[in-house]
């Protein structure tokens, strides 16, 4: 039963029947919301209470406020994402159109055969971005303040200590020679990146956060919005980590025919080297967390990260075969970077 009858109360009487009419079953509880599926009679929804009922981070408005206006500016411009059925403003909670409950990130793990939702999402994903790009005066003043330079600056730092662990296996003098060209390649790399546009979209991106349902893709949580790069929202929704599985795998759903794929949808010609880049650090990122819950067993984080991967040996195999196997793009820095951790790597295993 929903924790809050007051809220079922409110809700019963906007459709106008019984409290007897309802059935709840809790979806997810977190520390910042709860979402409940809501039956009433043959129809469905979403029940979403927010928990923080103040403005967090310097931005002027609470995360229901932002996710209010944002769903329905983007229902508006003809978007995938829930309708906004009912409001409680007293009780920061949203009853949403039911877009399932069945993730990209559950299919993915799943079926073999995913590349036909995933076009179908890129689309989706493609009409989302452009909805933020037309609806900027609307939705400029949700925006969470981040700092995402500092925060990609962070990144590349920690993505640089992790290739250094990777190539650490080799002989002093090899492994010196790497790292001068590594150093070269990063210099670019960070160039390049920080040199790229910055785009109005979703802070909260990745693919549990599109929805499948009747073979079409719905984007959801939109509790906080801000400036950040086409490029790696679209790595971070398109790659699925199967977390909480026993047989959860990494898995990338970005290949070169996906990458034209959303070139023929978006117009766009120049984005190889930008989604490569990111992918790249994608991983990076990933194989840190795993050496860092490696080196620090018993820090609750890290006991978190254990509990949701599972076997992090085999985790970090995935994550490194991904970053050799990925070819996304012919940027020079990037293919450098993959082919030095390819021979580290197998030098490492032929060791071993």
């Amino acid at each position: 039963m929903f924790d809050d009858n007051l809220i079922i109360k409110d809700i019963a009487s906007f459709f106008g029947v019984s409290i007897a009419c309802f059935h709840t079953t809790p979806i997810r509880k977190l520390s910042e919301n709860n979402i409940w599926k809501i039956e009433i009679g043959q129809r469905n929804f979403a029940l979403k209470q927010h928990f923080i009922h103040t403005p967090i981070g310097g931005c002027k408005f609470t995360p229901f406020e932002i996710e209010s206006e944002t769903l329905k500016v983007l229902k508006s411009k003809g978007c995938n994402v829930p309708e906004v059925i009912w409001q409680s403003d007293k009780n920061q909670s949203l009853l949403i159109e039911w877009c399932g409950n069945q993730t990209l990130d559950d299919i993915v793990q799943n079926q073999s055969n995913w590349q036909p939702i995933v076009s179908q999402a890129m689309l989706q994903f493609h009409y989302v971005e452009e909805a933020f790009k037309n609806s900027r005066d609307n939705l400029t003043p949700y925006v969470f303040p981040v700092n995402q330079d500092k925060k990609l600056q962070e990144i590349l730092e920690r993505c640089r200590k992790t290739v250094s662990y990777i190539i650490q296996s080799n002989k002093k003098e090899q492994r010196s020679n790497h790292e001068k060209r590594i150093d070269q390649c990063w210099e670019s790399i960070s160039n390049y990146l920080f040199s790229k546009p910055k785009n109005l979209g979703s802070l909260d991106h990745n693919s549990h956060n599109i929805l499948i349902n009747q073979q079409k893709a719905f984007f959801i949580d939109f509790a906080s919005i801000g400036w950040n790069w086409q490029a790696q929202r679209l790595v971070q929704s398109f790659n699925s980590l199967g977390a909480k599985r026993p047989t959860g795998n990494f898995v990338s759903l970005i290949n070169q025919e996906i990458i034209e794929t959303y070139m023929a949808i978006s117009g766009q010609t120049q984005v190889y080297d930008d989604i490569d880049l990111h992918h790249l650090l994608f991983y990076l990122s990933i194989i840190h967390r795993i050496l860092r819950a490696t080196s620090q067993p018993d820090h609750p984080h890290n006991a978190r990260l254990r509990k949701a991967w599972g076997n992090l040996k085999a985790r970090l195999d995935q994550a490194i075969h991904i970053i050799i196997k990925s070819n996304l793009s012919n940027n020079v820095e990037a293919n450098t970077i993959r082919q030095i951790i390819t021979d580290c790597w197998l030098t490492k295993n032929t060791q071993e």
